[in-house]
């Protein structure tokens, strides 16, 4: 009889509230059914807190690292929800990784053994539909509680905005506090009084009054005022007492927040009292967008576009305190290697990325531009050169007229040297001849006539050799642009220690 190596599996999201689910029950469950059939339990495994749609858990990890060396031949779950919630990971679970890696699978309340076959029945796999169709529900549910909460100007959110605090009666309610809400008025009054952003975040800083996530005590601090910070309390709407309902959608697989754009905003008004008069608000949001206009600058610099976060997917923001701009017509200021690449999502909402993400622009521009160039170099576009020389000539009507007319002075040429062999030989008399002679001379000149204006207008005579130029400095990527990038790159990630990802559209 084959002996069994048995890994038991536990799992419990933060929604779940069932008792019958909790860590210790399917302990008891699991391992009381292992006692029963004498199956040697070597390892223990625990996800507490994670979503069943999750495909990545630290101790689900493990299990399957573990399956893999062999270490374990059995896995035993309360049921195959705990294992995933996502009915395409079930049949792969079931079909394949399990039966590939000789591994039993038995689901303790399901009733479900695969057995010595390691064979399971289509009815696990109609249980993974019913799972994540369970989980989708629960997830709908729990939107569909919350945006209601807020409709009736309940507050949800675990912090509150600068200017605010919660209820000490009610902690679904927010009040001003007062100790810091004359900051947010004065930073809107100096902004209609034509003070900018920086200008504003320099007083404050000169004043040495605290930022906020210095107030609130976070666990990360911004040591100064920014204008980053002070934009953000200008287009906040809760200033005047409106909760906006959709600010964050969550996906339902990867549970990564992306927040909602500021012109698609569902506002609940008059949820609480309001620091900053409506009348004042607009009036900011107007001169925003004016003094938006006027600004105008376009920041130049080669990845512009195309970098992002891979731990929030969101852009990544260009910095450099000494950047190359377009404004006006005219290109102001010059590469320098101060520029950076940085995330800023995880100072506005940590919740959404909790990755501090940097990498400095030079660094990333020396991996984007090699890895290009050993991309393009695979093509071996060499090797089409004369083949793009044949299709340019072929589209070039001055450049055929040109061969034409060189092809018809070569066959003049020959004729003339076979009528002179003619002369010579005495088969035609000296008068023939220069009858003949003046009419070749006559045609000649005028070829040649069309041959120097074609010359003099530049036409490029010989095609192969600036192609090939131009191949070999775009393989090396030498003096590739942004425009030219954005055709070859879709995207750039930068992850955990500066990883770079390239996503190539060739």
């Amino acid at each position: 009889m084959k002996e069994y190596k048995a890994g038991i599996y536990l799992r419990l999201s933060k929604e779940d509230k069932e008792k019958n689910n909790s860590i210790d029950m399917q302990r008891e469950i699991t391992t009381a059914y292992a006692n029963k059939h004498n199956y040697n339990i070597v390892q223990e495994y625990v996800d507490n807190g994670y979503s069943g749609i999750l495909s990545s858990r630290p101790n689900l990890n493990r299990l399957m690292i573990d399956i893999v060396r062999k270490k374990i031949n059995m896995v035993i779950v309360k049921d195959m929800s705990r294992l995933t919630r996502d009915k395409n990971m079930t049949s792969y679970y079931t079909d394949i990784f399990f039966p590939d890696n000789d591994v039993r699978l038995i689901s303790v309340t399901e009733y479900i053994d695969s057995g010595e076959r390691y064979e399971i029945d289509d009815a696990v796999a109609l249980r993974g539909i019913v799972n994540q169709s369970y989980l989708e529900d629960i997830s709908k549910k729990v939107k569909a509680t919350k945006y209601n909460m807020k409709k009736q100007g309940k507050f949800i959110e675990d912090s509150v905005a600068y200017g605010y605090k919660k209820d000490e009666n009610d902690k679904q309610k927010i009040v001003i506090d007062k100790k810091v809400s004359s900051i947010v008025q004065f930073i809107f009054e100096k902004y209609i009084e034509t003070q900018k952003p920086l200008q504003i975040a320099n007083i404050l800083n000169n004043k040495k009054i605290q930022t906020p996530s210095q107030y609130f005590n976070l666990k990360r601090q911004a040591s100064y005022w920014t204008k980053s910070i002070i934009n953000r309390i200008l287009v906040n709407p809760i200033y005047i007492g409106a909760m906006v309902l959709n600010k964050y959608n969550t996906d339902l697989k990867t549970k990564k927040k992306s927040v909602t754009r500021k012109s698609e905003y569902e506002l609940m008004e008059n949820t609480h009292e309001a620091i900053i008069p409506k009348e004042m608000y607009d009036k900011v949001q107007m001169l925003k967008g004016n003094r938006k206009k006027e600004d105008n600058k376009i920041y130049l610099h080669l990845l512009k576009g195309l970098v992002y976060c891979e731990h929030c997917g969101r852009k990544m923001t260009y910095k450099n305190s000494s950047p190359v701009y377009f404004q006006n017509g005219k290109v102001s200021g010059k590469q320098n290697d101060k520029g950076y690449y940085i995330c800023t999502e995880h100072y506005r909402h940590i919740e959404i990325c909790n990755k501090f993400n940097k990498i400095m622009e030079n660094d990333l521009k020396k991996i984007v531009l090699s890895e290009l160039s050993k991309r393009i170099k695979e093509y071996k576009l060499k090797k089409y050169s004369k083949e793009i020389q044949s299709k340019v000539e072929k589209q070039n009507p001055e450049l055929i007229a040109y061969k034409k007319i060189k092809n018809e002075i070569n066959k003049k040429e020959s004729d003339f040297k076979f009528m002179y062999s003619k002369k010579v030989e005495g088969i035609i008399s000296e008068d023939e001849f220069i009858i003949q002679y003046n009419e070749y001379q006559n045609q000649i000149n005028n070829l040649k006539k069309e041959l120097d204006r074609l010359e003099k207008n530049k036409i490029n005579i010989n095609f192969e050799k600036p192609i090939l130029n131009a191949i070999i400095s775009f393989e090396d990527v030498n003096n590739i642009d942004n425009i030219t990038l954005k055709k070859l790159i879709e995207k750039i990630y930068i992850g955990e220690n500066q990883k770079v990802k390239i996503c190539f559209k060739v």
